[in-house]
């Protein structure tokens, strides 16, 4: 199997939703730079009501996002597929298609 992988995923949205915005936020900038605002944010700063309602938005769609397996799929297929152009010295698609998933609904799935 040296052409694709396997994974298995345990997706627990009901853990999200009680996170707080800041461990969101942590979680994010974890994984990403984050922005200036949700910089600030864990800086202490003091943000403008319009910028928090900004933070807010983000705050949500990383909640989202971090949960989702097509966003995990594309984060680590993204690497995989930087790393390995860089050690072909080599640019364009390495994937030859979308990610496939099948649910497992318990533990004895093949």
């Amino acid at each position: 199997m040296s052409n694709h992988y396997h994974v298995v995923l345990h997706i627990r949205p009901d853990l999200s939703t009680a996170w707080s915005d800041r461990e969101v936020v942590k979680r994010w900038h974890s994984l990403f730079k984050g922005n200036l605002i949700s910089q600030r944010y864990l800086a202490n700063d003091i943000l403008l009501d319009t910028q928090r309602e900004r933070l807010n938005e983000y705050i949500a769609l990383w909640r989202e996002r971090l949960i989702s397996p097509s966003w995990y799929m594309g984060i680590v297929n993204e690497a995989i597929a930087r790393r390995a152009n860089k050690e072909d010295n080599c640019t364009g698609r390495f994937w030859e298609g979308r990610f496939k998933s099948q649910a497992l609904l318990d533990e004895s799935a093949p």
